[in-house]
């Protein structure tokens, strides 16, 4: 089932991203990306490593767009999952949420998402696109650490911008950042570390050739001796 699923929405992305009609973040009309851009892999390899199945429960962190509502990845694996949970402040006002998908237009961090997680223990999944690396290091930490403490589901789906050493825009994830990030979880165990093969044109120094930053996403999987919330 879950391999049907994956190919449903696979071939869903490929028909939607760079469409007037189904409008996505980076979708290609700037930076030199569009199909098999940086931005395309993160979607792609997102729900490559969700796995999900038709009675999925998805809480999207940050998956909000102040103009349509729902963003490109929440619309897109609502067409295939039970429901869509996004939980953005940025959720346009004035949007209606489509009939599987549920707004929580609140600032994701550790003090909102700690009770929202504990209420909600249908939740399966998490995803979180190219969010972590636009937020201050206390604000992701909160949010690992309310995922860490009573997220009840099997797994946990992030993507972000990486460079070893240095920052080259505010909040950008290194080395020493990515661990003090991740190294507090022990409920959970990355079982999935990954590279794009693709980086998006602007994060290159052009007089050398040599990128700035590159994607890269993570899927942790619950512990086997992980059982509910600490």
């Amino acid at each position: 089932m879950a391999t049907n699923i994956t190919q449903k929405l696979h071939s869903e992305l490929w028909r939607r991203f760079g469409t007037l009609e189904h409008p996505a973040e980076w979708d290609g009309h700037v930076y030199g990306g569009g199909k098999l851009s940086q931005r395309y892999w993160e979607y792609f390899k997102a729900i490559e490593l969700l796995d999900l199945h038709e009675e999925s429960v998805v809480l999207d962190i940050g998956g909000g767009s102040p103009i349509t509502g729902a963003g490109f990845f929440a619309s897109l694996l609502s067409t295939a999952v039970k429901e869509v949970i996004i939980f953005d402040s940025q959720i346009a006002q004035h949007a209606i949420a489509p009939e599987n998908v549920r707004f929580e237009r609140h600032h994701a961090d550790f003090a909102t998402l700690l009770p929202y997680l504990a209420d909600n223990p249908s939740i399966t999944h998490v995803s979180c696109v190219s969010v972590l690396e636009h937020i201050p290091a206390i604000t992701r930490e909160g949010i690992m650490g309310a995922l860490e403490q009573t997220f009840v589901g099997t797994t946990i789906v992030v993507t972000l911008e990486y460079h070893a050493r240095k920052s080259f825009f505010e909040h950008q994830l290194t080395a020493r950042s990515l661990s003090e990030l991740f190294a507090p979880v022990s409920r959970f165990y990355p079982d999935k570390i990954e590279s794009s093969p693709i980086w998006c044109e602007n994060a290159f120094n052009f007089s050398l050739d040599v990128p700035y930053w590159y994607p890269v996403a993570i899927r942790f999987c619950r512990m086997p001796s992980a059982q509910g919330p600490l």
